[in-house]
């Protein structure tokens, strides 16, 4: 059976990486690229585990991180065309704002790898037949 793709709520993430002091965004970024692997399937990449990516942030002084972010939305833009939509953010702006505006920028670009996620998500599961991750479980629908 295909998995369910659930939206990311990128405000969540925000709030969560600030209350977690750091902690909560391992997880999240995990857990995405794991799910990156489902939408991407048969595409011949990868995605690095963000473990490993987080762990080597430190030798490398944040660069790894920089180019896992980058490499993520590349991949993302290069098989939207599966689910027939188009991205017009690419790694390479991904990157200008992680690089160019100070605090602004990696949240900018964050930002946009999440809405291009969460859209790439939904139409997966529109494509598979799977229902909505975020609709509400009404049990007197059909009673109508």
């Amino acid at each position: 059976m295909t998995a369910n793709i659930k939206e990311r709520s990128f405000f969540s993430y925000l709030i969560l990486s600030v209350i977690t002091f750091g902690i909560y965004p391992i997880v999240f970024w995990h857990k995405m690229s794991k799910e990156v692997e489902v939408l991407c399937e048969g595409d011949g990449n990868k995605t690095m585990k963000f473990v490993f990516v987080w762990l080597l942030n430190f030798v490398t002084f944040g660069i790894a991180g920089l180019v896992w972010r980058a490499k993520l939305a590349q991949r993302l833009k290069e098989n939207a065309a599966r689910y027939n939509i188009k991205f017009a953010e690419s790694a390479g702006l991904v990157v200008v704002y992680e690089l160019l505006i100070l605090v602004a920028g990696p949240v900018i670009a964050r930002y946009i790898i999440v809405k291009n996620f969460n859209a790439m998500g939904a139409a997966f599961n529109e494509y598979n037949g799977l229902v909505d991750a975020n609709a509400d479980d009404d049990v007197f629908a059909d009673a109508e």
